[in-house]
């Protein structure tokens, strides 16, 4: 299992201007839905929503991991979105996020879900340089091969 076997090309947004934490994440979630990765939409943005309440999926470090597991998926799916400029996400460490990975689940594919968590988790953790990298990337493609570089790494 790779990471990029569930990213769709079409679903990355780089340098989004957003500065609003729940607006960026309903662009992600109808992102996804224009790919035709989500079965229904309201569905899809009201599970991650639901998950945020519970409590911020800034995890630190510039960095946000919001997801949820929902029916309303055809199968786990990946978005992701790069804010040069950083969002207020109210993260753990109080600062702004640069780089949101939103991940979507099917319920009952829970193990799987848990295991690209942790692949997110692993290649993101203690490593600034490749976050910046992801920040400055040029395009859907360079930060896909960004992603599967760093992967092989682990």
């Amino acid at each position: 299992m790779s990471l990029i076997d569930f990213i769709d090309s079409q679903a990355i947004m780089l340098d989004v201007q957003e500065t609003d934490k729940e607006k960026l994440l309903s662009k992600m979630v109808e992102r996804l839905n224009s790919c035709g990765l989500i079965l229904d939409l309201t569905e899809a943005e009201n599970a991650i929503m639901a998950r945020e309440q519970l409590m911020s999926t800034g995890v630190g470090n510039g960095i946000a991991i919001p997801h949820a597991k929902t029916d309303s998926v055809k199968g786990i799916t990946l978005s992701i979105a790069t804010i040069k400029n950083g969002i207020n996400y109210k993260s753990v460490d109080k600062k702004k996020v640069f780089v949101i990975f939103m991940l979507l689940a099917p319920k009952d594919a829970a193990s799987e879900n848990l295991k690209v968590l942790t692949s997110i988790a692993k290649i993101l953790r203690d490593n600034p340089h490749f976050i910046e990298k992801l920040i400055n990337s040029d395009s859907p493609s360079d930060l896909v091969e960004l992603i599967a570089k760093e992967e092989m790494k682990i």
